[in-house]
């Protein structure tokens, strides 16, 4: 029981419920049936087109090896609508996925089908909360693409990758499972010393997924690995021809660019972010709105967010507007049914940007604006379904009627800022966030001294 409450955050004894899984267990480390509901768990689906039976089974193998992560086998596949462009087929799969991580109360899943006629096979991992904008560092553009048979000195790359998935949306002790990754990292390193023959799609492929594992390992402190996952990236935007696959070429460079957000944020390097904002522009010119909308506006929703952060640091608005500007364009082209998670992760960068720029004028234009879409944003992010991110749109809505209520007196927006604030700062409280906490209430007693004095 203590190696579990270690791996796995188990407190104290909670009534039995009753599983509605209908995957069947396959593999993973010892996992008791009655704590199931809480350890680590990846449902393996059945892997569509032919030859997917085999495959499937060799995969429930290669996830078996994973100590202390149980492995359900769902025996249904999730099919690609073959009329539909491909961002379209993507979501309506994910919307898919994400009901089945519902029903199995599990964390990933591993899903994909056979392509290029059943020569090559497509891994898709979707992480728990990813369809609802929960931070990931695989999202559903994401895949590892492996010619059939699939190369046995590969095996751990496809198991790395799904512990790489798994790692940020864990609920238990991070770190400990970091620690099993490491290890499998150390191993595969091997193979990237004489690497085996790729075609150069599916090479593409693999050192992307290589490098999402890295920036995994990154985010729960596995520093040295920052620099290993931008090397992969860069290695796989050289591996492709942008004009034979635009996409391939797209994903990794905005790997790549995320990357580079790390690199600033971990040695304060402005140099990086003015990098990473210039490669998300890159990309969004070589999609282009009218070709792919979607894809496009993701970019741009990226790039925004990074000239929000350069524009907050500097002294004239210049770059502000500009992030605004960006934002605009990509809500304009984005479709908020088939990804309303980054659609609202947009919506409330785009209300981050307004306040800020409210901030610097004096009229209370800017500020309701930010309002406006804060509240929108939060007609996505419910509070129980992702209560984190409701909680930080709900604490800069707080914020944004504050600013407005500040301009433009109104006890309405006086009361609406109480509710938001308190209603963040105890999502944040029971989630253990205490620095969160203490800003948010000292905020809230600005506004109640703001009442005491209307």
């Amino acid at each position: 029981m203590g190696l579990l409450k270690a791996l796995f955050g188990l407190g104290g004894t909670s009534a039995k419920k009753k599983s509605r899984r209908k995957g069947k267990r396959v593999g993973g480390g010892f996992v008791p049936t009655e704590m199931s509901g809480s350890a680590a768990s990846i449902v393996l689906t059945d892997i569509d087109g032919a030859g997917g039976d085999k495959i499937t089974e060799n995969l429930a193998d290669i996830f078996g090896a994973i100590s202390d992560v149980a492995v359900y086998r769902r025996t249904q596949a999730i099919k690609l609508n073959p009329k539909a462009p491909l961002f379209n087929a993507l979501q309506e799969g994910v919307r898919t996925g994400a009901e089945w991580l519902r029903e199995e109360e599990a964390d990933l899943l591993v899903w994909g089908g056979t392509v290029d006629l059943g020569t090559a096979v497509e891994l898709r991992f979707l992480p728990v909360g990813a369809a609802e904008g929960a931070v990931s560092t695989f999202g559903p553009l994401d895949h590892l693409t492996l010619p059939i048979p699939m190369p046995r000195d590969l095996y751990k790359l496809i198991l790395v990758s799904a512990m790489g998935a798994l790692l940020p949306v864990h609920r238990g002790a991070r770190k400990k499972l970091a620690a099993v990754l490491e290890g499998e990292m150390k191993d595969l390193e091997k193979v990237w010393d004489s690497p085996p023959h790729l075609e150069p799609p599916h090479l593409a492929s693999c050192l992307t997924c290589y490098g999402n594992v890295c920036l995994s390992l990154w985010r729960v402190g596995a520093k040295k690995y920052l620099a290993k996952g931008l090397k992969a990236y860069q290695e796989a935007v050289k591996t492709i021809d942008k004009s034979e696959d635009l996409l391939q070429w797209a994903l990794a460079q905005n790997h790549f660019a995320d990357g580079l957000q790390m690199k600033s944020t971990q040695d304060a390097d402005p140099d990086a972010l003015a990098a990473a904002a210039a490669a998300y522009r890159e990309v969004a010119d070589a999609l282009g709105r009218d070709n792919y909308p979607n894809e496009y506006a993701l970019a741009l929703i990226n790039m925004a967010m990074v000239l929000y952060k350069i524009g907050n640091k500097e002294t004239t608005p210049a770059r502000l507007k500009e992030s605004a500007q960006a934002f605009e364009s990509a809500l304009a082209a984005f479709d908020v049914e088939l990804n309303p998670g980054r659609w609202a992760e947009a919506m409330n960068g785009y209300g981050t940007v307004m306040l800020a720029l409210a901030e610097r004028a004096q009229g209370p234009e800017l500020a309701a604006k930010a309002v406006d879409a804060f509240k929108q944003a939060l007609d996505i992010r419910k509070k129980e379904l992702v209560p984190l991110l409701w909680a930080q749109t709900a604490n800069n809505l707080g914020a944004a009627c504050f600013a407005l209520a500040k301009r433009q007196p109104s006890p309405q927006l006086v009361a609406d800022a109480q509710k938001y604030f308190s209603g963040a700062s105890e999502i944040y409280r029971a989630a253990g966030n205490q620095k969160r906490v203490i800003v948010i209430e000292k905020n809230l007693q600005r506004v109640k001294q703001m009442a005491r004095g209307a």
